[in-house]
């Protein structure tokens, strides 16, 4: 005997989303590497450097600063050869490096990145802007693009607050260089 029920479903969820399905579930592409971004587990205020590859030739091209949630983001963008060394602190004030001379940099602290494993670019190259705004939703107000001297690209990187927790890595295709400050 077979026994057949007429009575209607109980449940509301859609039918085309449940908790226990066993059929496969479209995920969207990953973003890319420079758009993944998690709180750095290793962020401090204290200094960090690195050596650069050896014989890298790289000329700074673009700086690019967004905001993440609990993390901003600024990126130096290199062409040419090679991998960038860094040393990063923080500064009481930006100074020039040819000159000694102040860098006005808006913003109640001073993030000094010095990329290093750099050269100046070839007349009528590309090269990066000198002065980055902020995006507006994050603590970077500005981020000025002192110049090159002596192997050395000096960018500095105004906060709106006091020191924040920062982390450092290079990224490759294309070669960068990228700053994580925790907010």
């Amino acid at each position: 005997m077979t026994s057949t029920s007429s009575a209607a479903p109980t449940s509301t969820l859609p039918t085309t989303s449940t908790t226990d399905s066993t059929q496969p579930v479209a995920t969207p592409s990953p973003p890319r590497s420079e758009d993944q971004v998690v709180i750095p587990p290793n962020a401090s205020t204290t200094r960090k450097a690195l050596e650069p590859a050896v014989g890298s030739q790289l000329v700074l091209t673009q700086i690019r600063t967004a905001s993440h949630p609990g993390v901003d983001r600024v990126v130096l963008e290199f062409s040419g050869t090679g991998s960038p060394g860094w040393d990063v602190s923080y500064v009481d004030k930006a100074t020039s490096q040819g000159s000694g001379n102040t860098v006005a940099v808006s913003g109640k602290s001073i993030l000094a990145i010095r990329a290093t494993g750099t050269t100046y670019p070839a007349p009528g190259s590309p090269t990066a802007p000198k002065r980055v705004p902020g995006d507006g939703k994050g603590v970077v107000t500005e981020v000025v693009n002192d110049s090159t001297f002596e192997g050395t690209t000096a960018v500095f990187v105004g906060l709106s607050s006091g020191q924040k927790p920062f982390d450092v890595q290079a990224m490759q295709s294309p070669t960068r260089l990228v700053v994580d400050i925790v907010r």
